[in-house]
């Protein structure tokens, strides 16, 4: 299993996908953000709250990727450079999802 990560994440064309990914993530967000309706004080609330989960998300997936980076049987000489920009390319990605979503329930549930 941990070797099957280990090439999926060193796969030059996962590392495309995320970034293909990651420009569309950002386009809907900043068109999110800066459209009329979220800029009243009840979309910034929507927003605040949104961040706070998204930053739970971060501080949860960094710790579980330093845990298993941190584990003396990953083999720490063998990171490359696609491993590891896929791993702050995907980082960056779910960070951002999660934000989107969690906009999306808030609104709705309010």
């Amino acid at each position: 299993m941990l070797e099957m990560f280990q090439n999926l994440m060193s796969s030059r064309t996962f590392f495309i996908t995320g970034a293909q990914l990651g420009v569309v993530v950002t386009v809907i967000f900043i068109i999110m953000i800066v459209r009329k309706r979220n800029r009243d004080e009840r979309g910034w609330k929507i927003f605040g709250k949104a961040s706070i989960a998204a930053f739970i998300w971060l501080i949860l997936i960094i710790n579980v990727i330093a845990k298993i980076t941190g584990n003396a049987s990953y083999p720490h000489e063998q990171i490359g450079y696609h491993q590891f920009a896929n791993t702050l390319q995907w980082v960056y990605d779910t960070t951002i999802l999660v934000e989107i979503v969690a906009v999306f329930i808030i609104r709705h549930r309010e």
